[in-house]
């Protein structure tokens, strides 16, 4: 039996491209399900306490860094002055009474 190099080429063409279309997705799946189980080993240490007095931890540290407005006329804050005088001037809330920054009366236009 003799073949040649010219039949030889598709042949190998043909189990290249076999070879190359091979199924990763069990081993994409087993991955994906030791990072999950390695990401709720690390949660499952947390108690719900631990996790709210974090989150609250954070919120109040961010809270403090920003200034707050506090339209008294509808009970909406702010963080920004711009957007609180933008406010003032379209909803008419321009009361001098009618405004605080981080709780101390402030007039309108804020600053």
């Amino acid at each position: 039996m003799r073949l040649s190099l010219i039949a030889l080429i598709p042949l190998t063409a043909f189990f290249c491209v076999v070879h190359a279309r091979s199924d990763y997705t069990h081993e994409a799946r087993e991955h994906i399900d030791e990072l999950a189980t390695r990401a709720f080993e690390v949660l499952a240490d947390l108690s719900t306490r631990d996790l709210v007095n974090e989150l609250e931890d954070r919120l109040q540290r961010r809270a403090a860094t920003y200034p707050t407005y506090h339209c008294l006329a509808c009970g909406e804050y702010f963080f920004k002055a711009e957007s609180a005088n933008a406010h003032g001037r379209k909803e008419n809330h321009k009361r001098a009474d009618g405004w605080t920054k981080d709780g101390k009366d402030v007039t309108f236009p804020v600053t």
